[in-house]
């Protein structure tokens, strides 16, 4: 399992769930509060343990990705298998680097933001090695969100989502105040593919922000907040 999942999830009182920050999980053995929006990276078997519910990833259904490298026909698509556990049920649900990115389940909704690393020709890789982006999310918590496109000038211009804010990602620690966003608060970046979204979220989380998401690109974006 990837190093960055060994980083415990920290307990948090109920009240502060809206502030809590979404570290990496460890498998099994992570206990936080019920969150209000975050973001999880998740291996299989790895599960994130709520106050009183809790989701697992549980396996790679099928992976029919084109590989890194390779002209393929169609792009195909990765599913994944996870189960939601309350006290009262099981909800048992997949998601898919395609069309079915999102699953909505009473009161909570999981979005598949992205799924790395592309397979490669040549190369497999074990279960473990792959990392899934997963975003959690209590209704209504999605409301309102600030949004900001790191991407370039012309990028923008071109197509951004509907009420993004645009700071390039080179610009994102010396403008984030133009925002006046509290530390704790919950936004989303976003750009491409989400690597700039990435450098931008880590930048802004060694400056003291603990809730930022990576929304990954605009197409993945529209499909979480549909």
């Amino acid at each position: 399992m990837k190093s960055l999942n060994y980083i415990f999830l920290l307990s948090i009182p109920y009240l502060l769930i809206s502030c809590a920050s979404a570290p990496s999980v460890e498998g099994g053995s992570d206990v936080a509060q019920k969150p209000h929006a975050n973001e999880y990276l998740m291996s299989t078997g790895d599960i994130v343990r709520f106050k009183d519910s809790s989701i697992e990833f549980l396996k790679i259904v099928n992976d029919s990705r084109c590989p890194k490298g390779v002209q393929c026909v169609t792009e195909g698509a990765a599913t994944l298998s996870f189960i939601y556990l309350t006290p009262s049920t099981a909800e048992s649900f997949t998601l898919d680097t395609a069309e079915n990115s999102v699953h909505s389940f009473e009161n909570i909704k999981f979005g598949l933001m992205s799924f790395d690393p592309l397979p490669s020709e040549g190369n497999i890789l074990s279960p473990d090695e792959f990392t899934a982006r997963l975003v959690v999310a209590e209704e209504g918590s999605l409301e309102d969100i600030t949004i900001i496109d790191v991407r370039t000038d012309g990028e923008y211009n071109n197509s951004h989502y509907s009420g993004a804010v645009h700071i390039p990602v080179d610009e994102i620690g010396s403008r984030i105040g133009e925002l006046k966003l509290s530390k704790d608060e919950t936004f989303i970046v976003y750009c491409r593919s989400g690597n700039r979204a990435g450098k931008a979220k880590a930048e802004l989380e060694a400056m003291g922000y603990t809730n930022v998401i990576n929304g990954v690109n605009e197409e993945s974006l529209y499909k979480l907040m549909d």
